[in-house]
């Protein structure tokens, strides 16, 4: 999940994956939540809450801040497992994030965008064809139906 591009930024940022996957960054959804636990901690407990999958669900990576440090983990987790993880903060927090990530999966499902007139001639691309898939989606289910 490289090549991210930030597509929300209202609660929480909200990215677009090179590949039009919607996700987030662990930490940005932890300090959002005000989670008073340690970021690793929190985000290994919540990943196996949610029965969440390494590669499916979200992947890691290792960064080093500083020279002699021990490098520290960015966890890139998909748009459905990290409102599944704010749902089971049960606090006012977590709702307001689940509400949010709810509204943004209603809008680019009903084909509505931001302003993306900024964004990459790929990246426009790209969110352009999900947006497409998914009303082709729509359609082929009310023929199935």
């Amino acid at each position: 999940m490289n090549n991210l591009t930030m597509i929300e930024n209202e609660l929480v940022p909200v990215y677009i994956t090179d590949t039009g996957e919607k996700v987030v960054y662990g930490t940005e959804l932890h300090k959002t939540l005000g989670v008073k636990s340690k970021f690793a901690d929190w985000v290994k407990n919540r990943l196996n809450d949610c029965d969440a999958k390494a590669e499916d669900d979200y992947s890691v990576s290792s960064k080093v801040l500083e020279q002699g440090h021990r490098p520290t983990f960015e966890y890139t987790i998909k748009l459905a497992i990290a409102k599944e993880m704010a749902m089971l903060e049960r606090n006012e927090r977590g709702k307001r994030v689940r509400r949010y990530f709810i509204r943004i999966e209603e809008k680019y499902q009903q084909g509505q965008i931001p302003d993306i007139s900024s964004l990459s001639p790929q990246t426009q691309a790209i969110i352009k064809l999900e947006l497409r898939q998914n009303q082709q989606a729509k359609e082929l289910e009310k023929v199935n139906a």
